[in-house]
């Protein structure tokens, strides 16, 4: 009687703990936010949690009993996925489908399975879930997170150990990988630093130097070891040194605010000679981070070589000038007698021929004028009449000599100078007349027939200078040839179409002329609408006048 009132009581707690079983079991696949389903060995589905029946649209009775394949477009890859369950060694599958909802609704989902065996590691069903993967893999990745904690309590503990020591070991496995790359990236960089043909310093956002490259330590004779770690204004050893500190503390790009994003404009390049006739050409760029200079680097470009073949160039081209320059002149004069009547009389047809050669040669003069200023220009030796003159006295008659040109070839011509007594600079007046002529000249040739030109003198207060400006409106310069526009033998295209006489010479030799002086010259143009040049020139005082002669 005993042992069967015991047996009775041990009955009820087995029913009691497997109605526990059950309501937690009911309680997890309700409180997971996915779609889960609990599928027999024959893939029909037993039971259906909220989430899926909400997702799918249908009954919970419509559910169970169906096979999974019905709720599934790809009906292949769906059979074989259900082969793939039950045949796999592994315990999870996962698949990429696309679920059809009751109303015909369809998108792309992840199918997930996880086998549940009994004891002898016999296949008695599976569980299945289904996560809707348009929104995103974040969610995804939490879904399976949350999946994998909570199954994770039906799994035995050795198995999950297991599975966190090969997680564990994956990870590490990646980590020593992504290491090894970051390795190999580093000593490519260092090779490429190191092997280098330009020498190369590394300054970070203090201005102190962080490294550089054999080269760079063969250009400056000078042991680099030493020098790590300092800051740029108390570098030293080598002449060389001291020279390249002084050319880059000049440098934009160590004259930025460090605290906010560098916005140098581009690469500010500078020429270095050294004691033994080695020419270097330094430059300095910000490195940028997230819009924030965190350092510069310095590049030390040998060009001696070109410095050579440039000095070579410009040798031949004086020398071939200074030929040319000699016949051509007695051919002018011969021309000139003929058309004159002075070795006797000529026909009209005869003096219209020889007036056009005289014109061709007198083009033959200007040119060959232009390649010597060109040389004398690079030879450092081109502006050697400085005196202090008024702007004005430049400007005026200069513009009155043009007046007749300009009415023949109908454009208006405005002479705009602002009063003002001291308009007193420093100038060859040779050659800023050049510099104002072939200015003027350009908007006459380049403007229309109706157009109008503006002839300027303006004085800048605030910087104490005197700011001329030719503006026309002719056929302008086309926006993409703009960067150009200074080099020698340079031509827009637009003009090159127009048949204008011109060697390209002209604005290279104004800015020459104009920078020697100390000022600036520069242009704002649109093609068709018209251009306008400026350039400036200091207003000087009598100590001024005689520091700017000490430097020519």
């Amino acid at each position: 009687m005993n042992k069967s009132k015991i047996k009775t009581e041990e009955l009820a707690n087995i029913k009691e703990n497997l109605s526990g079983v059950q309501q937690y079991f009911d309680d997890l696949s309700n409180f997971i936010p996915i779609s889960f389903l609990v599928v027999n060995p024959l893939h029909i589905i037993l039971e259906a949690n909220p989430f899926f029946i909400k997702l799918s649209g249908y009954e919970e009775m419509e559910i169970i009993g169906s096979s999974i394949e019905d709720f599934f477009l790809e009906k292949k890859e769906i059979n074989l996925f259900k082969k793939k369950i039950l045949s796999s060694r592994d315990d999870k599958n996962e698949v990429e489908l696309t679920f059809t909802k009751k109303d015909g609704e369809q998108f792309p989902v992840s199918v997930s399975t996880f086998v549940r065996k009994d004891k002898k590691g016999k296949i008695f069903g599976y569980f299945l879930t289904i996560v809707d993967i348009t929104d995103s893999k974040n969610f995804k990745e939490r879904i399976d997170s949350v999946v994998s904690e909570k199954t994770k309590e039906l799994e035995s503990k050795n198995k999950e150990v297991a599975e966190s020591r090969l997680a564990l070991m994956n990870i590490l496995e990646e980590t020593d990988e992504a290491w090894k790359n970051a390795e190999e990236e580093k000593e490519k960089t260092a090779s490429i630093i190191a092997n280098f043909t330009d020498g190369l310093l590394v300054f970070d956002k203090n201005d102190c130097l962080d490294m550089g490259n054999p080269k760079a330590e063969k250009f400056l004779r000078t042991n680099l070891e030493k020098l790590v770690g300092k800051y740029l204004k108390d570098l030293n050893g080598s002449d060389l040194v001291k020279a390249i500190v002084q050319v880059l503390l000049k440098n934009e790009a160590f004259q930025k605010d460090k605290k906010s994003s560098a916005k140098v404009k581009a690469a500010h390049r500078e020429e270095v000679k050294t004691g033994d006739g080695q020419t270097l050409e330094v430059s300095a760029v910000p490195i940028i981070a997230d819009k924030t200079s965190i350092g510069t680097l310095v590049s030390l470009h040998d060009i001696t070589r070109e410095k050579m073949i440039e000095a070579m160039k410009s040798e031949f081209v004086s020398i071939a000038a200074h030929q040319l320059r000699t016949p051509l002149s007695g051919i002018k004069w011969t021309i000139r007698m003929l058309v004159d009547g002075d070795l006797g009389k000529i026909s009209k047809d005869q003096k219209e021929m020889l007036e056009k050669t005289y014109e061709s040669n007198e083009r033959m003069i200007h040119l060959v004028n232009d390649l010597l200023n060109v040389s004398r220009i690079e030879e450092g030796r081109y502006v050697h009449k400085p005196e202090m003159v008024d702007i004005s006295k430049i400007i005026e008659p200069l513009a009155e000599s043009y007046k007749m040109e300009s009415e023949r070839r109908e454009i208006k011509l405005k002479l705009d100078i602002v009063k003002k007594k001291n308009l007193t600079v420093a100038a060859d007046v040779e050659k800023i007349t050049l510099v104002a002529q072939n200015l003027l000249e350009n908007a006459l040739k380049y403007t229309p027939k109706g157009g109008e030109i503006t002839f300027s003198v303006k004085h800048k207060v605030k910087d104490n200078k005197i700011e001329v400006s030719v503006k026309d409106s002719g056929v302008g310069i086309p926006k993409d040839q703009q960067a150009r526009l200074f080099t020698k033998f340079f031509r827009a295209a637009n003009v090159v179409r127009m048949e204008v006489e011109g060697s390209g010479l002209g604005l290279f030799i104004c800015k020459n002329i104009v920078e020697s002086h100390g000022g600036e010259i520069w242009f704002k143009s649109e093609e068709n609408k018209g251009s306008t040049f400026y350039f400036t020139l200091p207003i000087v005082n009598e100590q001024e006048f005689e520091e700017f002669k000490k430097k020519l």
